[in-house]
């Protein structure tokens, strides 16, 4: 390339000195004029395939990949993209109302555990009515069962065996009952003269069904609801049951035989988990 200075021409291999515009050599690197100090020459740029090996040289000495870089970015996106898609998809089900939805599914747990609390208090309380009335079917069976039993040990007397047969009744009464059952005994002397004659009181409830009533021939008791046995009321704590009963005094040695049928009111209270017999009359 030709150059034209003021007062010279620049050839090419020579260049004019950016400090005193005298010409020099190209290659110079200090003006020999002025003795400036020059910029050492250009090189050529190196070609792009040079700078790319440089540089894939300098990432593989600091442990970077390149192409692993753009890959790992491209995954970042696309996890990205993934993320976003399925946000986009809960918001289209579910819209603004995820929110709402946690919390109406809080509130039906609270609501179950809730329900479930009131099943086990309820059970616990054995399903008591607002007045304090049983309403199990299973609890009030049970009470007519027992009371079935207390009847018949309490009105049942064999003279032979008096003292063991009072002492076991005397078990399932309450201490005033116990009193009032003292006032219905035989006498000492008249016991004595019971025993000789080998009387017999035998108090059993009668069945209600004809399948019952031939087993009571037979000299079986009732079972369960085959008793003539009804509960009048019964609460965690009391009970009155009506029973029918029928009580026979036999006398072995006379061959008489008196059977006297009788509506029979027990008044029970709970001691110690057991019911007691408080109170023992015939129904009016």
């Amino acid at each position: 390339m030709t150059g034209v200075g003021a007062n010279r021409t620049v050839t090419t291999g020579q260049k004019e000195c950016p400090f005193c515009a005298e010409t020099i050599k190209a290659a110079a690197i200090k003006c020999r004029y002025c003795g400036s100090d020059l910029l050492p020459p250009t090189d050529e740029p190196e070609s792009q395939d040079v700078r790319d090996g440089a540089a894939a040289a300098e990432d593989a000495e600091a442990g970077t990949d390149p192409q692993a870089e753009d890959e790992g970015e491209a995954g970042d996106a696309a996890g990205d993209a993934t993320r976003e898609e399925r946000a986009g998809f809960a918001e289209r089900w579910l819209g603004d109302g995820s929110r709402v939805l946690t919390a109406v599914l809080g509130v039906l747990v609270l609501v179950a555990g809730g329900l479930l609390w009131l099943a086990v208090d309820m059970a616990s309380k054995d399903e008591v009515a607002p007045d304090g009335e049983l309403t199990a079917a299973g609890s009030r069976a049970a009470i007519m069962e027992h009371s079935v039993g207390l009847a018949q040990t309490v009105m049942s007397y064999k003279a032979a065996s008096a003292e063991k047969d009072i002492a076991a009744a005397k078990k399932l009464m309450t201490p005033q009952m116990q009193k009032d059952y003292e006032k219905t005994l035989p006498g000492e002397d008249k016991r004595k003269e019971q025993a000789d004659l080998g009387i017999e009181v035998k108090a059993e409830v009668a069945p209600l069904s004809e399948e019952g009533a031939k087993a009571a021939q037979e000299g079986k008791a009732c079972v369960d609801e085959d008793c003539a046995a009804s509960i009048i009321s019964a609460t965690e704590d009391s009970a009155e049951v009506l029973l029918f009963v029928n009580q026979s005094a036999t006398a072995p040695k006379t061959k008489n035989t008196v059977v006297s049928p009788t509506w029979e009111v027990l008044t029970l209270v709970k001691d110690d988990g057991g019911w007691l017999i408080s109170e023992m009359k015939a129904a009016s």
